[in-house]
């Protein structure tokens, strides 16, 4: 379910076509698809650095490129009013559960990402089902059918959880399995091409969700040890960049789950899980808007907790997962 009273669907970016009318060709227009870049927004928003590593685009292009796209796009400042009515067009995704709304102040946010991390078997793909779901479900007719992308890199994807889960909230399964994109990774450099696919959906239809279950899982397996930490973090911050822009431009939210590590945290104490960490150190921690913790606790509630936002309060409470969705427990 998407909250904002102010919702609309945003407008979808100009696309690169209109670099034909200026002197620019198929073929190089093809080079930036090929590359990841879609639209003229974010050609505008590309560094020199990025379209000079696109093979067969000399320098002298690149900046030609470079230099119509800012002119069609302003990349500089604006009044506050102007970013206020942007902010506005924002939305909340909920968790179907008002408790847990409450504690995220209405879901997760478009335009920022939220991680979800924590040990095995404590909830993350299962958050990702409700959130799948809660996209479809919209109380304003006026706004264009929404999309969701699901990335899955673990294989703990369930398309049955989605029917269970929709069933109670009465949406059509036509409806449901023709707006959810569903792709297994199977290597880092998989992932990397299928955030360029999403890219390109999102280029041309309402996304509102884009969802990375989990985004190290792979990284954290291909690169192993001190000698490849460098590079490992290296291809997560470009990653987290990427998808992190994608959320902006779009005005998409993202949620990325993570793994956790044995390990001694400082200013992180969360009961006796006080030795574990996410997955990806400062990197991950510094591109993204809101970190949630989750905890298995015992067989009847787990433990869910804000760790870090940039507009939530640290808050925790407890919860149990069932077939239609999440309980607040109380006891």
């Amino acid at each position: 379910m998407i909250h904002n009273s102010c919702y609309k669907a945003s407008k979808r970016n100009l696309g690169l076509m209109q670099l034909q009318e200026l002197g620019i060709s198929d073929t190089d227009i093809q080079k930036l698809i090929d590359n990841g870049i879609f639209t003229i927004n974010s050609l505008a928003k590309a560094s020199k650095k990025e379209l000079y590593s696109i093979k067969g685009l000399n320098d002298r292009k690149a900046e030609k490129i470079l230099s119509l796209a800012k002119k069609m796009v302003p990349v500089g400042f604006s009044t506050l009013k102007s970013y206020l009515q942007t902010k506005k067009q924002q939305f909340h995704i909920s968790t179907l559960n008002k408790t847990i709304d409450n504690l995220l102040e209405g879901g997760i946010e478009s335009s920022s990402v939220t991680e979800i991390f924590g040990e095995s078997k404590t909830g993350k793909t299962q958050f990702c089902h409700i959130f799948c779901v809660s996209a479809m479900i919209d109380n304003y007719s006026f706004v264009q059918t929404k999309k969701v992308i699901y990335i899955d890199t673990e294989g703990n994807f369930r398309p049955e959880r989605l029917i269970e889960i929709s069933e109670k909230f009465k949406i059509n399964f036509d409806f449901l399995i023709n707006n959810i994109f569903y792709a297994r990774a199977f290597n880092t450099e998989h992932q990397f091409q299928l955030l360029v696919a999403a890219a390109s959906i999102a280029a041309f239809s309402n996304v509102a969700l884009i969802i990375v279950d989990s985004c190290t899982a792979l990284l954290r397996t291909e690169y192993v040890g001190r000698g490849e930490l460098f590079l490992r973090q290296t291809l997560l911050g470009k990653f987290l960049r990427n998808i992190q822009r994608l959320g902006e431009e779009c005005n998409i939210a993202i949620l990325l789950t993570n793994q956790v590590v044995t390990s001694n945290l400082d200013g992180m104490t969360f009961s006796a899980a006080s030795n574990l960490k996410p997955i990806g150190g400062h990197i991950m921690a510094h591109f993204t808007n809101t970190r949630i913790w989750l905890k298995k606790r015992t067989s009847q509630y787990n433990l869910m907790k804000v760790i870090s936002s940039s507009k939530l309060s640290e808050k925790e409470l407890k919860f149990s997962i069932h077939n239609t969705g999440l309980r607040v427990v109380t006891e």
